[in-house]
């Protein structure tokens, strides 16, 4: 006999094919379900998954992964990230520093920290917030170079090396320069890096532009008393010093609080008691010094866009960028340091009204609800605009 060759019933192998493809179907379900899963990392959009590790002295969070392991995921800084913690989102830029307004969420890789960071800037993170060391941490990308425009206006780098500015003249590159915004008098009032501490490599530039200028008063926002006795002054800076010219004022760049206030109130008392012309400084000559002269410009009638004016001045002279050439930079700038500021002291809360605040007014009520009387206003005004 032959062989014989069993062939199923059509019924059966269509029943077999339907199965197979029923099979294949089910399969690539299970296998999109699990790839949209919020679970899942192997998706296509930038995710990181760790856990809150510790809390640092400033209430920061710190996770357990670095910024290699934030870019090998595909996070760069300024980037627009969500921080998704026990259920909770929370959506924040990813910086290299403290770049945000006080209170507001940011994510930071800062070159000092051995982690990844999260907090609400300058004020550490709230309660509810805190004390969750293991908890785990989902990082998701939110906006691919939402907030670079930040990330690279306030983390540029100058260099403190005469001969890297060779366009600049030496009170540029000491970033000293006269006041003239509103109604200050000509060559009254003068801003610059520290004439005492040589740091960055600007105090004998600066000396020498004060001692050209004949610059009688130093208003210095940085120094202690025993800071001073450390340096090694340059001449001009020593008879300032020694000559009982200089009122120490020193600061932190947070003109909201009490501490400043009482500290900068104290010293604009006794600023007209002492010989013009005066300088403003702090390290730089950069924001408590632009915060400080924004202060006097706007109480002697000067403008919003004066105030801007002057204050982006520091950024040519530091870093060579100006408004007409990097007009994103600049606005990020004015927006993150200068503009706070001013609201703090005109009393408002809408950084769109800025342009059209009464300054002379608005300023002149800040200093008398923070404990200057009208005639110390006024003394302090004629001080600065009486040539």
């Amino acid at each position: 006999m032959g062989n014989i060759i069993y062939q199923k019933p059509t019924s059966a192998l269509l029943f077999t094919s339907w199965r197979s493809s029923l099979l294949l179907v089910l399969v690539s379900l299970l296998t999109l379900t699990t790839s949209c899963s919020d679970d899942d990392d192997t998706g296509h959009e930038p995710m990181l998954k760790g856990k809150i590790s510790s809390y640092n002295e400033f209430g920061a969070a710190m996770l357990d992964f670095t910024e290699e392991d934030m870019t090998k995921a595909g996070f760069t800084l300024g980037d627009v990230i969500s921080i998704t913690i026990d259920g909770k989102e929370i959506v924040m830029p990813y910086y290299d520093g403290f770049y945000t307004r006080n209170g507001e969420y940011l994510c930071v890789a800062y070159p000092t920290y051995p982690s990844i960071c999260f907090t609400a800037n300058n004020v550490g993170l709230p309660e509810e917030l805190t004390g969750l060391e293991g908890h785990a941490v989902t990082v998701r990308m939110k906006e691919k170079g939402g907030k670079l425009d930040v990330q690279t206006a306030l983390s540029m780098r100058y260099v403190n090396d005469r001969s890297e500015y060779p366009t600049h003249s030496d009170a540029m590159f000491a970033n000293a320069r006269a006041v003239s915004a509103g109604n200050i008098a000509s060559g009254i009032l003068h801003r610059s890096s520290s004439p005492f501490c040589n740091d960055i490599n600007r105090a004998y530039y600066v000396s020498a532009y004060l001692e050209s200028e004949k610059v009688k008063t130093v208003l210095n926002l940085a120094d202690t008393e025993e800071n001073m006795l450390t340096y090694d002054m340059p001449p001009y800076s020593r008879t300032l010093w020694e000559g009982g010219n200089v009122i120490l004022c020193p600061l932190k760049a947070d003109p909201t609080a009490d501490d400043y206030n009482n500290r900068l109130i104290a010293a604009l008392k006794e600023l007209p008691s002492h010989p013009a012309p005066y300088v403003v400084h702090c390290m730089e000559g950069k924001d408590r010094t632009g915060y400080v002269c924004a202060l006097l410009e706007g109480l002697c009638g000067a403008t919003y866009e004066e105030m801007v004016a002057d204050y982006l001045i520091t950024y040519n002279n530091y870093y060579q960028i100006t408004p007409e050439e990097n007009g994103d930079i600049c606005n990020a700038l004015v927006s993150l340091r200068l503009n706070p500021c001013l609201m703090y002291y005109a009393g408002i809360d809408d950084e769109a009204q800025l342009p059209n605040v009464d300054y002379a007014e608005a300023f002149s009520n800040y200093l008398l609800s923070h404990g200057m009387s009208s005639q110390q206003i006024n003394e302090l005004i004629q001080a600065l605009t009486v040539d």
